[in-house]
This record gives structure tokens, sequence and C-alpha cells, in this order.
């Protein structure tokens, strides 16, 4: 019946097609290889890329030229180079570049973008590490950049087979968070994300805002870092999850530990974003830059006989020991594997990548456990421990301190291992991706490794550490881990199709509405029905409006909708508030919608343009077709209205704020009667009172202290009311 439903699902998807194609989704298309072709006026145009790169790093001028992708010319762009250890380690002229569509024209976009990133694959034979770790990150709920594969020309020469990257910038920023309006901060150093003082310019020299400078952005930042260092234990929880979005960065947490992300903030501190989101204020972690995961290292050789790639002849010669920025001699032989590994830290510069890969071999991080035992570079997956309690790293440390943060960590490892870091699905996109590339990769004249490397990469490797491998071995001793630590079974699916349905939503709520959340806020909603006669824990369901990433947003811990009732979610992004409030939006011009427990897609839909103040509510109730109408919000979508507007007589309910008890004075009591409902801030209901005549009392006794509604409808279930009140205790 499942597999029916998904299937139905998936074949309603394909038909309804009246949804808008989104910004990059012609780009971001990876059924395909792309043809992108770079023409530049000049004929020494190389010399030029690189000139400007290695002069002026790290703010690297773009130089105009004329870009065809697939076939459709777009003039006066602008191109570049781009990237650190994928510029300085790659030994030939495959550099990553950056193409800025709008650099030298404002208001010029290729498929609704700005920039596009072109990614060499350097450390990275079969080209798939960073398309699959994003693949994975947006599976497990987390907004990743979209990736795609092209080949490059440049002046008509074949300049190799790239992997297109999508820019971190506004658009993804409107995309995925539904505004661009906050402040997005790029990492750009090594950051422990310690407390430096209140001076933020110590935070600019390691972070980067990308959006618009202002003061109060930086005063955020500094605010997140003091939280972060300076709280004390028993108030940390609740004032981290004011400035942060916890639940995000720990699914972050377990896919950079299930790929062994060195070259990412739980060991080097780099390689990421965070995006003050404009609405709820929280901070958002977003992942950049996994070449380096899932066994991915420095050196054309990767690993080869000897270790770590062509041997630099003499060390003693190295700029790093001549001018004594290298506290080692060239007699080391640790440092002689880091440059080895990595030229930069002969031929530039002894930095912190130079000194984190020195203590990575000492500490023995990178060293064994590959095909290749006795070669330190053969598998460079750091194998981080699936419990990270002992980090280093003060996010990770003070996270997991807390119970119910390390719980919901290890419940996302288990989903994490049940239906996506699994072999059963990730062989077939390295089979997928690895036919689509072959023959683009063989032909690039700057592919660094030889045919036979690809293919050990693709599979179980040889002299390199193979992602059909690394992915085996990571896959057993996650499991092994996890099981010690955390009994996966108590996390219980139990839902079928349409159990609980998407009953009824609101994608335009604006002014005029009478439907407002408990902050008194006319924001987007989403009501769901139990249509089971049984109370249903929505602790492991998830709501999301990306079918690629069903696990947007996680109900809490204890949800529940109870049996035949209903359970209203503002689809708002202001998640601190009172009530259930999605870390998304719903798109007037169309969206989708999706209910899911685990694997199971328990309902979903796509809808189209939608009017102000009506709603696409299911007729029967619960089980039908969608139809526009009037909204019925919390009640029975067969109900001609759900507000009585003639009503004429004066109600009360007092007192509030209550303690005990509340009364409810209806001067002109319906002749049938009518029902007085309390429920509480998530949408569930408490009591449900008949009224059969003008006074009634509601008991709170039972109740703890927080904000409560009350809504007294006539006998035809149509409101007269609605209330909301607080109870102190």
């Amino acid at each position: 019946m499942k597999n029916t439903f998904r299937l139905y699902t998936v074949i309603l998807g394909i038909l309804i097609s009246f949804v808008a194609v989104g910004q990059g989704e012609l780009i971001f298309d990876d059924s395909y290889v792309h043809e992108v072709r770079i023409t530049i006026d000049n004929v020494d145009f190389w010399s030029e890329l690189s000139q400007n790169y290695l002069n002026k790093y790290p703010d690297v001028p773009y130089t105009m030229a004329s870009a065809s992708i697939d076939g459709e010319v777009t003039d006066s762009v602008g191109i570049r180079q781009k990237g650190f250890a994928s510029h300085f380690g790659s030994q030939g002229d495959k550099k990553s570049m950056k193409i800025d569509f709008n650099h030298f024209v404002d208001v010029k976009k290729y498929d609704g973008l700005k920039k596009i990133n072109l990614n060499n694959g350097f450390g990275d034979p079969a080209i798939q590490r960073d398309k699959l770790c994003y693949n994975i990150m947006n599976k497990a709920g987390v907004d990743a950049p979209r990736t795609s594969y092209a080949r490059i020309y440049l002046n008509d020469q074949y300049w190799g087979l790239y992997l297109l990257v999508e820019q971190v910038d506004r658009t993804f920023l409107k995309d995925n968070f539904g505004n661009s309006n906050g402040n997005l901060f790029k990492n750009v150093g090594n950051s422990e994300l310690e407390w430096m003082g209140q001076d933020t310019s110590q935070y600019q020299q390691i972070f980067e805002l990308k959006t618009d400078l202002n003061v109060e952005a930086w005063e955020n930042f500094v605010e997140l870092m003091d939280v972060l260092n300076n709280t004390g234990d028993g108030d940390f929880k609740e004032e981290i999850s004011k400035i942060f979005d916890v639940d995000l960065y720990l699914k972050v947490l377990a896919v950079d530990v299930a790929t062994g992300n060195w070259d990412s903030y739980i060991e080097h501190g780099r390689n990421f974003y965070m995006y003050q989101d404009a609405d709820s204020r929280k901070f958002n972690w977003i992942p950049w830059d996994y070449n380096f995961a899932l066994g991915g290292t420095f050196g054309s050789d990767f690993g080869g006989p000897g270790g770590g790639g062509d041997t630099i002849e003499d060390p003693a010669n190295c700029a790093t020991i001549l001018d004594g920025s290298c506290p080692y001699p060239a007699t080391d032989s640790i440092f002689q594997l880091v440059i080895n590994q990595d030229p930069f830290c002969c031929n530039s510069s002894w930095d912190g990548v130079c000194q984190a890969a020195y203590d990575d071999i000492v500490n023995g991080v990178n060293g064994g456990g590959g095909p290749d035992e006795g070669n330190p570079f053969s598998n460079t997956l750091a194998e981080f421990p699936v419990d990270m309690s002992n980090s280093e790293k003060v996010l990770v440390n003070r996270l997991l301190a807390v119970p119910e943060y390390k719980e919901r960590y290890y419940q996302g490892f288990c989903r994490l291992l049940d239906d996506n870091f699994t072999t059963e699905r990730i062989f077939p996109l390295i089979e997928q991706y690895g036919d689509l590339i072959r023959e683009d990769v063989l032909a690039d004249p700057n592919y660094e490794w030889t045919a036979e490397q690809f293919e050990a990469d693709l599979d179980q490797g040889d002299q390199i550490s193979g992602l059909k491998w690394v992915f085996e071995g990571q896959v057993a001793s996650l499991t092994a881990q996890l099981n010690e630590l955390f009994d996966c079974s108590s996390i219980v699916t139990t839902l079928s199709p349409l159990d609980v349905s998407i009953n009824e939503f609101m994608a335009v709520n604006d002014s005029l509405s009478t439907i407002k959340d408990l902050a008194g806020e006319t924001d987007d909603w989403i009501e769901l029905y139990n249509n089971t006669d049984a109370d249903i824990d929505l602790s492991n369901a998830f709501l999301s409006d990306n079918s690629d990433n069903p696990e947007k947003w996680q109900f809490p811990v204890g949800t529940t909708i109870r049996a035949n009732d209903y359970l209203i979610i503002w689809a708002d992004k202001d998640e601190d508030q009172e009530g259930l409030h999605a870390d998304f939006k719903l798109n007037r011009d169309g969206d989708f919608i999706m209910l899911a427990e685990g694997t199971d897609v328990i309902d979903s839909l796509t809808f189209g343009f939608q009017e102000n103040n009506l709603t696409y509510s299911r007729i029967p109730n619960g089980t039908g077709d969608y139809l526009i109408k009037d909204p019925t919000f919390g009640y029975n979508n067969e109900q001609e209205t759900a507000v009585i507007d003639e009503y004429v007589g004066e109600i009360k309910v007092y007192p509030n704020p209550a303690t005990q008890y509340i009364d409810v004075d209806l001067e002109k009591l319906p002749k049938a009667g009518a029902t007085v409902t309390l429920t509480n801030g998530i949408g569930q209901t408490l009591s449900t009172t008949k009224m059969s005549s003008r006074f009634t009392r509601i008991d709170l006794n039972n109740l703890n202290g927080g904000i409560y509604l009350v809504t007294i409808q006539d006998e035809e279930s149509r409101t007269i009311k609605t209330e909301k009140v607080i109870v102190f205790k």
C-alpha cells in the first residue's frame, strides 16, 4: 500500500505541471552533462586569469567574457579563477573558476542566477564527493547548494569536465529561506567559534559579511559568540535556541561525521556559511566544500605508492623552510609528507591548514585503515566518532552536553543510516554519475589522474580509497558505534498513508484575515487532520516544501494529534513563537507540501497560484479532493463557513489572565446551545464543554502556565468567537 501511494505521489507531481520552473532548475538539471563555452577577447587568456589570481588573491578581479550555456549566449559576464587548496594543489591548468553574470552589467542573470561556481574536482578522481555530500545533506533536511556537470570550453579549447556548484548568495537565500534580507557570513579562515571579545574587528579577520555591510550584523554575530561561549550551563539550552537553529546544525554534524569531512568545522574550523534569517533572527548553518570528504585528499597520485603524490625533490629548498615560517626542519619526515600532500605548504606559506595536516598525521587522524595500511595518505578519511561529546570545537561540545540535543542528534543519525547514508542508496548514484561523465572525464586534457584511477575511485579502490570502499567501511563502523550509544528501534514509525492528512492550507493569509497565530500575526498555515480513532505521536514526522528535502522541519518531541482532531502548523519561519511554526513559508505562486515519516510519504500535494484568504481544503474532510473555499480553520471542511459574522451580543471570557478557572458569558445563547473548546499552543484540544445556559466555567487546575485558546461555536460548529487566554501557575 505504501509503495503504491508513493508511486501515486510521484505521478501526481509529474502531472501537475503548472508550477513555474524555479531559478537554476535548468542549469542544475543533472540528468545530462551541460556544455559551457567561455570566450575571452585575449589569446593569452589563461595567463591573464592566472596572474589576476596570483597577484590579487583573495580579491581576484574578473575578466570580461561571453558565456554560451547549452547554446544560450550571455555576453559581458565576468570570469575568474577561485579556490585555495584546489588552486595551489592542482599541478596543471585545471583550476576552479567562477562566472559572475552581473559583474559588468548589474541586472544580468542566467536561469535566474547571478553567479555559478566551476569546481575542478581537486582531490576527487571520481568528481563526485561534493555532489554526493550535498545530496546526502538535502535528504537529511539541510539546505545545500545544487550541482550538475558541465564540459567547459575556453576559447573553443576543451578545458575539462567540471562540477557546477550553486553560489550561496541572495538568490540561494531567497530560494531556501524565503527571504534574503538577513546577514550572510562566510567562514574564510580557521575558526573554533571561540569568544574573542566584544571587538567585532577580531571576528572580521576570520568571517566575511557577504550581504550589506552594517554594524548591527556584526553585533549580532558577536552576540551569537557570546551566547555560545559564555552562557552558563543552566541557561544555555534556552538561550542558544533563541539565536541559533540547533536542529539544523545537528543534521549537518551527523553528515560531516558520517562522510569523514575533515576539511570542515569539526576538524579544521573551515568551510561553512552562517545566515541570520531576517524573519526568525536565528543563525542557520549552510554547508560548503566537500571535495575532501569521503576519502578525498591532496595530490594527483591520490595516495599512490610511497605515499602522497609527486615527491618534492629537495625539501630544504622549500620557501617555507627558507623564510622560517615552517617550525619544523626540512628533514622532518612528517613535514615531508605534508608538503607532498599539499605543495602550498612548501612553495607559499605554512598556514593553519598546513599545521592541521601535520597535527592530523601526528595524532593518527589520517593514518591507516585503508587499502594500503602503511601509507598515511592511502585513506585520508578521518574517522570521527559518532559520539562527538569530547570534541574540541565549542559548538559541538556545548550542544551535545544538552541531553535533549544529544538525543536529537542520535535520532538524526539513526535516520541517516536507515535510508540516506546507505550503500543501497548511494552505490547506484555513484554508478549513475560515473556512467554520465566517464566519456568526458577520459577526454579531459587536464584531468590529473588516469582512467584506471577514475574507475578505481568509483569502486573499491586500489592505490586510492574508492568511494564504495569508503561507504562500506563507514556504514559498518558508524552502525556499530551507534548501536552502542542509542537504541534506534525506539524511533517508531507507525503511520500509513492518510492516517494524517494535509487537510487544509492557506498560502496567502493577509491583514484582512481574522485567522491569527498567538503572536497576533496573519501568517501562512497548514492544517492536519487525524483520520484515525487513536491519538498519534508525530515526534518522528516531518513537514517539507521540497520533495528533495523531505526532512526539512521535524515536529517537536511529544507533538500529538488527537483522534479525529486537527493540528495547525504556521508556515512562517517563526520557530521561536508559541505554537508549531515550520521553518518554511508557502509560495502563493505555487508550491509543494509533504508530510513524511521515515522514508514513507504520508500525504503530499502540489498546488498552483493562490488567492488571498482562500484555502485548498479536502472535501470530504480528511480524505477528499482539494477544493478552493473559505477557510474552516481547525474545523470540518464541509462546514459552509467557519465564523459567524452576524452574531449580535456581548461575549465575555474572564478572568484573563487566569489561574484556576475561566468563565464564559454568552449574552445571546443560540437555541440549540453552544460549545466551548479549550486548545493549547500547538492546536491540541484539551477540553470541550457544552453550554446549555448563558454561563459556563472551565477548570484550569490541571494545566501548566502558558497561552491557550478558547473557541466558542454554535450548534452547526460555526465559530462565534476565539479568544487567547493567559494562564499563570
